[in-house]
């Protein structure tokens, strides 16, 4: 009898040990990581189950965010792909379109009184919808005279180049809308006259006038943009800029520095902006599906 009831309990003990140790919570990955489904067997990801029809099941979720299942019983883990966070894909090919545009915004503000600037057009290279190099040409001149008549400013035409990139904010998005930040490196170098300057003498109650012949210049400056663009018709597009730039290198001059430059504006302003028309030229033959038609034809491509 107590051979028996000391077998009995040997037995008993080792059933303990052998449920307690597959009790214990190992994380594994299994196939179902990469799959849709929840795997029972880690070599077929064809075999999967139902939770609803396990009730020995649990369930925690690890540093990643993922849902795992615990069995109970064996200590199994499984990992709910379902519920894996995938990866931001790339919609757009690499070599995706180029387009060229025409800024009108000085050619406007002339219309309203500003009395310098000409035009500019550009060129913008778009890799996946994503970065966007482009460069910029134009040509700019002033004539300008202050209410007071103390001065008048002219510089001749003169040509200015920027050179830089974008990013657009909206790659993954549809293509109607596009809303980007960008930065440019800009140079000119041009020429300026300062004719019939007027100076009081108060000690003699006089005034006489003078002349700064003209001067050759050079300024290189830099740009921070934000912008929007909006199709309006196919490759037909327009939008919206607003430029912030600062003066990085200038040439010095005996008799001051130049009021308006090309490309940059007048002197005393930070701010400005820029109205764009653009024409947009794909690259890539196979047209890819926007954000937006996904969405409402997941099977569909244009």
């Amino acid at each position: 009898m107590r051979h028996s009831i000391f077998i009995t309990l040997i037995c008993v003990m080792a059933i303990s040990i052998n449920s307690y140790a597959q009790r214990r919570i190992n994380p594994v990955e299994t196939p179902a990581t990469q799959t849709k489904a929840i795997n029972l067997n880690p070599k077929d990801t064809t075999e999967v189950f139902d939770p609803s029809k396990m009730p020995n099941l649990t369930h925690f979720h690890d540093e990643k965010g993922n849902v795992v299942y615990v069995d109970t019983i064996t200590g199994k883990e499984f990992i709910d792909s379902t519920t894996i966070k995938k990866k931001n894909e790339i919609v757009y090919p690499l070599w995706d379109d180029v387009t060229i545009g025409l800024n009108i915004w000085d050619p406007a503000m002339r219309c309203f009184g500003q009395d310098y600037g000409l035009f500019d057009v550009w060129a913008e290279l778009s890799f996946h919808n994503r970065f966007k190099p482009i460069i910029e040409f134009g040509l700019g001149e002033a004539s300008h005279t202050p209410d007071d008549n103390s001065y008048k400013y002219k510089s001749k035409i003169a040509p200015f180049f920027k050179i830089g990139a974008n990013y657009n904010f909206l790659y993954n998005k549809t293509k109607e809308y596009q809303f980007y930040a960008g930065l440019r490196y800009g140079y000119s170098s041009f020429s300026y006259e300062i004719s019939d300057i007027t100076i009081n003498n108060p000690y003699w109650g006089e005034n006489y006038t003078t002349t700064i012949p003209s001067q050759n210049a050079s300024v290189g400056y830099g740009e921070i943009v934000l912008g929007l663009k909006v199709q309006i018709f196919k490759q037909l597009s327009m939008g919206w800029a607003f430029k912030y730039h600062t003066i990085l290198h200038e040439s010095k001059s005996n008799y001051g520095e130049p009021w308006y430059i090309p490309g940059f504006g007048s002197r005393g302003s930070s701010l400005t902006g820029a109205f764009n028309i653009m024409y947009t030229i794909p690259l890539s033959g196979k047209k890819i599906a926007t954000h937006h038609s996904q969405e409402n034809s997941p099977s569909e491509k244009q």
